[in-house]
C-alpha cells in the first residue's frame, strides 16, 4: 500500500510538472498580432491599404473592425493563410488585406484591433485636402498632381522632395511614364510607383503616385523638368479596335537653390534636416592597457541625406595615442519623409603607455535647412586612466629597492652618464661625417648629370611616341597610387599622387586652356569649383600643415567623392575601364 502511494504521488508530480511546462512553452510562443499601413500620407477619398497579420493558422473567426467604421470606410477585405520556410525556418501566418478610404481630412488614428486576446499598436494616419487645380481637372481622361516639399530654404547638396501623382478616369493600356531626370542634381527615388484610387467630387479616379528625393549639385536656379504619361486607351465596345493614344505632360518646377553660407565654418558641408552622434567602444574606457589596441567606433545619422554625402571625422591628436582608421561603412534607409544616411567609422586606438590620456571633444558643424541655422553635433570629452601593460609594473617594482646610497654606487651613478655622453658625441660625428659625404656625392652626381645634359642631344620624337603609346598607361598607375594612399591613410602620398593624376588627365585636367601644371590643393580645387571636393581638400591641407601629426586620416571619403566626380565627368566606357579596373 505505502509502495502504491508513493508511486501515485510521483505520477502526480509528474503530471503537475508537464503540465507547466507545457503552458511555459505555450506563454513563450504566444501568438502575436500586428498593423501595418502601405502608406501613411493619403488625399481625401483616396485609398490605402490595412494589413492584420496573426502568427497562427485561422481556420474561423475574424478580427473586429468596428473601431475602423468612425474614421474609415471599409472597401473591400481579403484573408490568407500562409505558411513559409526559409533557410530552414518556418513562418505560418493568417494576414488579413483591408482596402480602407477615409471619412474626414486631418489627421487620423487607426484604433487598436483585436483578435484572440491580442490587440494592434495604433497607427496615425495624415488626410490632406485636394487642391482646386485637381479639382478643375478631374473631366480630363489624365492629368498630373505635383508638389514639392514645403520649405522655402533649398541649399546646394540639401535635399529636396518632389511628390507626382499622375490620375486617371479611363481604362488604359500600354502606360508609360517619362525617366524623371533633374539636370545639375542627383535624383534619388523613394520607393517603387504606387498604384490606388481616390474619389473627387464623386468621381472614382485612379492614381499613380512616385516621390523622389533630388540633391542640387549648384547653386542658383534648378528646374525640374515637366513630365509625359502615354498610353494607349482601349475602345470597350469594339475588342478589335487598336484604341487610341491619350497623355498628359506636367508643368516645369523652377526653384532657387541658395549656395553654402558666408558664416559657415572651413568644415565639410553638411545640410540635413537633422544630424546625431554617437559612439561604442570595445573595451569599456576603465579597461584600458597601455599596448593593447581599443577600437572606437563613430556612428553619424543625418536625416535628409544619403550616407555617401556624410564626410569622415577629423579625430584631433592625442598625445599618448596612435590612431589606425579602418573603412568608413556607409547606408542609407529611404520612407515617405525622405532619406535617412548612417556613416559608420571605425579607429583602432593604441595607447603607447600608462598614465591619463583625455580624449578631445568632437563637435560637427553641420547647417539646419528647416531652421537655416548653424549648429553643432557633439561628442562629449573622455577622461581615461590607461592601466600599465603586464609585467610592466612588477619590473618597475623590482628594480626601485636596488638603490643604495654607497659612495661606490654614488661614484658608478656619475660614471655612467660620462660614458653616455663620451658614446653619444662618437655617434652624433659618425653622422656629421656621413651626411657630409653624402651631400658631397650628390653634388658630384648633379653636377655630371647637368654636363651630360648639354652635351647630349635630346630625342623628343621616341618619347613623346612611347608617351603616345601608353598615354592610358600612366593615367592607370597614377590613380591605382592614388587609391592604395587614400586606403593608407597616408595624407602626404594621397596630396603627391592626386596632383600627378590630375595633371595626367584625372578629372579631364589635362591641358586645360593650356593652364601651368597644377602644384597645389587649392589650385585643384578653384579648377574645380565642387562645395565638397573643396571642403576634403582644404581638410587634406589642414591635416598635412598641421603642427602636429599622427595617422588620423580617413582618405575613404575624399576617394569615393572622386570616383563620383570621375563618373560625371562623361568619360568613355574604354576610359572607365582602365581608370578603375577591377
Amino acid at each position: 500500500m505505502v509502495m502504491r502511494d508513493l508511486l501515485f504521488n510521483r505520477i502526480h508530480w509528474l503530471q503537475g510538472l508537464l503540465l507547466a511546462l507545457l503552458l511555459a512553452a505555450t506563454q513563450v510562443q504566444a501568438a502575436t498580432f500586428s498593423a501595418s499601413v502601405d502608406r501613411k500620407e493619403v488625399a481625401e477619398r483616396d485609398t490605402f491599404t490595412l494589413m492584420l497579420r496573426y502568427s497562427e493558422q485561422v481556420g474561423f473567426g475574424s478580427p473586429d473592425l468596428t473601431p475602423l467604421q468612425n474614421d474609415f470606410q471599409v472597401l473591400n477585405q481579403q484573408r490568407s493563410n500562409q505558411f513559409r520556410s526559409i533557410n530552414g525556418k518556418t513562418e505560418s501566418f493568417t494576414e488579413w488585406t483591408l482596402t480602407l478610404t477615409p471619412r474626414r481630412n486631418g489627421k487620423l488614428t487607426i484604433p487598436p484591433i483585436r483578435f484572440e486576446n491580442q490587440q494592434t499598436q495604433p497607427i496615425t494616419i495624415n488626410v490632406r485636402e485636394l487642391s482646386d487645380d485637381v479639382k478643375a481637372q478631374i473631366a480630363k481622361e489624365f492629368f498630373f498632381d505635383t508638389e514639392i516639399s514645403q520649405q522655402d530654404n533649398y541649399y546646394v547638396q540639401g535635399q529636396i522632395l518632389y511628390t507626382e501623382k499622375l490620375y486617371y478616369s479611363v481604362s488604359h493600356e500600354d502606360a508609360t511614364l517619362s525617366e524623371f531626370k533633374v539636370t545639375d542634381a542627383l535624383v534619388q527615388p523613394l520607393g517603387d510607383v504606387r498604384q490606388y484610387t481616390t474619389v473627387v467630387d464623386g468621381q472614382r479616379l485612379g492614381v499613380y503616385e512616385r516621390r523622389f528625393a533630388i540633391f542640387p549639385e549648384e547653386s542658383g536656379e534648378l528646374v525640374i523638368p515637366g513630365q509625359r504619361f502615354s498610353a494607349r486607351i482601349s475602345n470597350p465596345y469594339d475588342r478589335w479596335s487598336r484604341g487610341r493614344q491619350g497623355s498628359a505632360v506636367s508643368k516645369p518646377i523652377t526653384l532657387q537653390v541658395k549656395p553654402i553660407p558666408q558664416d559657415y565654418p572651413q568644415a565639410p558641408w553638411i545640410p540635413a534636416e537633422n544630424l546625431s552622434i554617437s559612439e561604442t567602444f570595445s573595451t569599456p574606457p576603465q579597461q584600458w592597457v597601455a599596448g593593447e589596441p581599443v577600437t572606437r567606433t563613430l556612428i553619424m545619422t543625418a536625416k535628409g541625406l544619403p550616407g555617401s554625402q556624410l564626410p569622415a571625422i577629423a579625430l584631433p591628436v592625442v598625445d599618448n595615442l596612435r590612431y589606425y582608421p579602418d573603412q568608413t561603412q556607409q547606408n542609407e534607409q529611404s520612407s515617405d519623409d525622405g532619406l535617412s544616411g548612417t556613416s559608420e567609422q571605425s579607429i583602432a586606438l593604441v595607447p603607447g603607455s600608462s598614465g591619463r590620456i583625455l580624449l578631445p571633444e568632437i563637435r560637427i558643424p553641420w547647417w539646419n535647412t528647416r531652421s537655416a541655422t548653424l549648429e553643432y553635433a557633439v561628442l562629449p570629452a573622455h577622461s581615461i586612466q590607461i592601466k600599465p601593460a603586464k609585467g610592466t609594473a612588477a619590473s618597475s617594482q623590482t628594480a626601485e629597492p636596488v638603490k643604495n646610497n654607497s659612495a661606490d654606487s654614488a661614484a658608478d651613478a656619475t660614471a655612467q652618464p660620462a660614458a653616455g655622453e663620451t658614446s653619444s658625441t662618437a655617434e652624433l660625428l659618425v653622422w656629421q661625417l656621413a651626411v657630409a659625404v653624402l651631400v658631397l656625392s650628390n653634388g658630384l652626381f648633379l653636377l655630371l648629370w647637368w654636363h651630360v645634359r648639354r652635351t647630349t642631344p635630346a630625342r623628343p620624337a621616341a618619347s613623346e611616341s612611347a608617351q603616345q603609346d601608353h598615354p592610358q598607361k600612366t593615367l592607370k598607375q597614377h590613380w591605382q597610387a592614388l587609391n592604395k594612399a587614400c586606403q593608407q591613410g597616408d595624407a602626404a602620398a594621397i596630396r603627391s599622387h592626386l596632383l600627378d593624376w590630375a595633371n595626367a588627365g584625372g578629372l579631364n585636367l589635362r591641358n586645360v586652356n593650356n593652364q601651368q601644371p597644377l602644384v597645389s590643393l587649392s589650385q585643384l580645387g578653384e579648377r574645380l569649383p565642387e562645395p565638397r571636393l573643396q571642403a576634403a581638400l582644404a581638410e587634406l591641407d589642414a591635416r598635412l600643415y598641421s603642427p602636429q601629426q599622427n595617422s588620423a586620416y580617413n582618405g575613404q571619403n575624399l576617394l569615393a567623392l572622386l570616383k563620383e566626380l570621375q563618373r560625371q565627368s562623361g568619360k568613355t566606357e574604354t576610359q572607365r575601364a582602365v581608370l578603375y579596373p577591377h
